[in-house]
């Protein structure tokens, strides 16, 4: 019988072995082999015992120089799905996608609904699961990116929608008996980044909606604070005794850099209480006056914002995700023009791949990596795992 320190070591290998399949696919026994420098016969029993738990495939041959074809290996992508879930203040996106995020559909629906918040999403997802074909495993996860402070998977402070003290993870794995991450939704977004986008040690991902969110990466790592707090750049004060913010503070980060704070101020520009983000873009396309006052301003406190980050983390780079920038064309360039004027060092500022994909994204990837036991999802940056974001099936209802 296997002592206990047997069984540790064969499932530390296990997992390694199965972390360079899904991340180096297809790839021989042989090649394990020299990866990980195990032995031969360590590797051909670790992948015949994936092949028999369906996780693994033999996938044809590989060429060699002479002698017997190597058969290659591939993760087995259909053996269950994951369900990931962007729980926004206006509307909430359901993705069901295969482990690594190549088959992808993200249905729309409104947020806010006669039925109490939580009683809507369970809804959705019994509905959203029910249609999902069989598979080996199943659900494999879901993960719900929510807009506030979440600890231990409880949310602790939501300032756009009642959901404080929740605790979101037991009411859904009570429901529906899968495992479920809830994350706060710019960390899902820098997860999402580095795995199917920007491959980083050390990265910043600047989330920029109806609030403004901050993931961050360091040595790899998602770095959250001690009680989740960090990141929660929107709630850095801009402006003491400034506009009010639902937090309760004033002259809070996102009550000018928001995408509902340029939008108002533009509306209050025409004489409206509102206006959308198509009427903005079109204005700005038009140079109008009071659509170009609201632009100057948001690439002015952004700059500003990004000279804070980039002082304080000194990340290897920093990723911006707006419908401002990345519907206006040249906009980032000059946000980071203003930047670089007061820098000494250059600055790394480069739009997200993923853009409204990317909380999604990064819940499937928390999701297959808790999975599968493996520490780390990297997919090639041209691989069809990004493509996702831009074939994504997507239905609003």
């Amino acid at each position: 019988m296997p002592t206990g320190n047997q069984e540790y070591i064969r499932d530390m290998n296990r997992s390694l072995v199965l972390e360079a399949i899904v991340n180096h696919a297809p790839i021989s026994r042989a090649d394990l082999s020299k990866m990980l420098h195990l032995t031969k016969a360590t590797i051909s029993n670790i992948v015949q015992e994936l092949i028999d738990r369906e996780l693994v495939l033999e996938v044809g041959s590989g060429d060699a120089p002479m002698g017997r074809k190597p058969i290659l290996l591939t993760f087995h992508n259909r053996c269950g799905y994951v369900v990931s879930v962007d729980f926004g203040v206006k509307r909430t996106a359901i993705m069901t996608s295969d482990p690594l995020g190549r088959s992808c559909e993200v249905h729309e629906y409104p947020s806010q609904t006669n039925q109490p918040l939580m009683e809507h999403l369970i809804a959705l997802l019994h509905q959203t699961i029910s249609a999902l074909p069989d598979s080996p495993y199943g659900v494999l996860g879901i993960s719900v990116g929510i807009y506030g402070v979440v600890c231990d998977d409880t949310v602790l402070f939501t300032p756009y929608y009642d959901l404080k003290y929740s605790n979101i993870r037991n009411l859904l794995e009570e429901e529906f008996h899968v495992p479920v991450i809830v994350e706060n939704e710019a960390n899902l977004s820098v997860i999402g980044e580095s795995a199917f986008g920007q491959n980083y040690r050390n990265m910043i991902f600047l989330n920029i909606h109806e609030g403004v969110g901050m993931g961050i990466l360091v040595n790899g790592q998602l770095y959250k604070g001690q009680n989740g707090y960090a990141g929660e750049f929107g709630h850095t004060i801009l402006f003491p005794d400034g506009r009010p913010c639902p937090c309760g503070n004033k002259g809070c980060l996102e009550q000018y850099i928001s995408e509902s704070a340029v939008l108002k101020g533009f509306a209050n520009g025409h004489g409206k209480s509102s206006a959308t983000i198509d009427e903005f873009l079109w204005a700005c396309s038009q140079e109008d006056p009071s659509a170009q006052k609201a632009l100057h301003d948001f690439i002015h406190y952004t700059a500003v914002s990004l000279n804070t980050i980039l002082h304080t983390f000194n990340p290897d780079i920093i990723v911006l995700n707006s419908s401002f920038t990345n519907y206006i064309p040249g906009l980032l360039d000059q946000i980071t023009a203003s930047v670089q004027n007061r820098l000494r060092w250059y600055l790394h500022v480069v739009p997200s791949q993923l853009q409204d994909v990317s909380v999604l994204l990064g819940g499937v990837c928390m999701c297959t990596t808790r999975f599968l036991g493996i520490r780390e999802l990297h997919l090639h940056r041209n691989s069809s795992a990004q493509v996702c974001a831009h074939t994504a099936q997507t239905v609003r209802t």
